[in-house]
C-alpha cells in the first residue's frame, strides 16, 4: 500500500532504498524459481492452465509493481493521486488474496479430503475479501473526501489487517505442521521428518516477515513500511516455492518406515 502521510521531500530515503534494492534482488531469485517450477509443471502436465503457476506469476507482477510504485512515490517521481491510490489498492488486493491461496495450495497437497481443501480456499477468499473491501473503501473514500479522517482511521485499521494476516498464516502453517507430524512421521514415514523440521524453520521466517510489517507500521517514517511490505512478501513467496520444491522432492523418495529401520539396526 502507499505510505500514509507521504511527503517525499521530508523523509530520508537511505533505508527505503536499501529495502527496495533487497526487494529487487529477492524478486530476481523468486522469478528464477518461478520459471523453474512453471517449466517443470508444464513438462509434466503439458498444460498451461494449472492455477499454481498463474498465482505465482500474478503475485510477483503485483508485488514488483507495488515496490516500483512506492519507490517512485518516495523518490518524488510520482505524485499521490486518486488514481494512484486505486491502483495501489488493486495491487494490494492481489497480493493479500494470492499469498494465503498459495499457502493453502501447499497445505492442500497433504490433505486427503480434497473437498475440505476446496472449502478452505473459499473460506480464505471470503475472509480476506471482506478485509480487502473494507480497507479499499476506507482508503479511497477517505482520501478523496476527508484525508485527515482517513489518515486517523487507516492508522487504526491497518495494524488490525496485518494481525488478521498473521493469524491466518499461523493457523494454516500450524495445520500443515500437525499433518506432517501426526499423519506422516508418526506413521513411520521417516522421510517426512526433514519436511517437518524445514517447515518449522521456514514458518518461523515467514511469521517474522509478518511481524516485521506490523512493527514497521509503528515507525514514524512511512516509506519504511511502504518498502518493507513488498520486500517481506517477496521473501514469503520464496519460502512458499521452496517448500513446494521440498514437498515434491521428498514425495519422490522411497518410503523409509520406522519398523524397517529398527530391523536393520537390530540385525
Amino acid at each position: 500500500m502507499i505510505a500514509r502521510d507521504s511527503d517525499p521531500g521530508f523523509y530520508p530515503l537511505e533505508a527505503p532504498a536499501i529495502r527496495f534494492g533487497i526487494t529487487i534482488g529477492l524478486t530476481m531469485l523468486a522469478t528464477f524459481k518461478a520459471s523453474q517450477q512453471t517449466f517443470q509443471i508444464y513438462s509434466r502436465t503439458k498444460s498451461a492452465t494449472k492455477l499454481y503457476p498463474w498465482m505465482i506469476w500474478i503475485f510477483l507482477l503485483a508485488n514488483t509493481s507495488q515496490a516500483v510504485m512506492n519507490w517512485l512515490l518516495a523518490h518524488g517521481d510520482l505524485s499521490k493521486s486518486i488514481g494512484l491510490v486505486i491502483g495501489s489498492c488493486m495491487l494490494w488486493t492481489l497480493q493479500t488474496q494470492l499469498a494465503p491461496q498459495i499457502l493453502a495450495n501447499r497445505l492442500g497437497l497433504l490433505l486427503v479430503n480434497k473437498k475440505r481443501a476446496k472449502m478452505m480456499k473459499f473460506g480464505l477468499l471470503a475472509i480476506v475479501g471482506v478485509i480487502n473491501i473494507s480497507v479499499t473503501c476506507i482508503y479511497v473514500t477517505g482520501y478523496s473526501i476527508n484525508p485527515e479522517y482517513f489518515t486517523h482511521l487507516h492508522k487504526i485499521w491497518d495494524p488490525i489487517d496485518k494481525v488478521v494476516d498473521l493469524l491466518i498464516d499461523i493457523s494454516l502453517n500450524t495445520v500443515f505442521l500437525r499433518i506432517i507430524q501426526h499423519e506422516f512421521v508418526a506413521d513411520g514415514l521417516q522421510k517426512y521428518r526433514l519436511l517437518f523440521y524445514c517447515g518449522v524453520l521456514f514458518v518461523l521466517i515467514s511469521l517474522c516477515m509478518d511481524i516485521l510489517m506490523i512493527v514497521m507500521m509503528t515507525v514514524q517514517e512511512p516509506f519504511l513500511y511502504a518498502m518493507t511490505h513488498p520486500m517481506a512478501y517477496t521473501m514469503k513467496m520464496i519460502i512458499e516455492m521452496t517448500m513446494a520444491d521440498l514437498i515434491s522432492s521428498i514425495a519422490k523418495r522411497p518410503h523409509q518406515m520406522q519398523e524397517f529401520s529398527e530391523q536393520i539396526c537390530v540385525s
